[in-house]
């Protein structure tokens, strides 16, 4: 004869502490959305999974240097995307929209877009801010 399984845990937050009580890990749908945080000793977020309000995924790594790049993979309403940025400083992206074109963007220190290369979904591609070589 099997066991009952035990009864759910029903909460808005869980926190996961290490052996000193520091909050390590934390499960939470407090605000309404699902989020799972993966802490440094310093209760800073080393990591983020979390879903927004229309149920979209994001995932977040942090740089424990403080002006170091940091990276995301996100859903949204324009597709998918992987991005790079670096606090005050040049951010970039690969992108795979919901027509069906990629691309990879480079922006730079000050925000403004230098160079992408863009593959249209008929198969088009187009350089911006890139002068190909013969």
């Amino acid at each position: 004869m099997q066991a009952a399984p035990p009864a759910p845990v029903v909460t808005q937050e869980i926190r996961v502490t290490d052996a000193q009580g520091h909050a390590r890990i934390v499960l939470s749908a407090r605000d309404g959305t699902p989020t799972i945080q993966l802490l440094r000793g310093d209760d800073t977020p080393g990591a983020t999974i979390s879903l927004d309000a229309a149920g979209r995924p994001a995932i977040r790594l942090a740089n424990p240097a403080p002006n170091a790049p940091t990276a995301s993979l996100e859903i949204d309403d324009k597709g998918a995307h992987v991005k790079f940025d670096r606090p005050g400083g040049a951010s970039s992206y690969v992108f795979l929209n919901n027509a069906g074109g990629s691309g990879i963007v480079l922006i730079d220190a000050r925000g403004a877009r230098k160079a992408g290369i863009v593959l249209a979904p008929d198969g088009t591609i187009s350089l911006q801010g890139i002068t190909p070589t013969p």
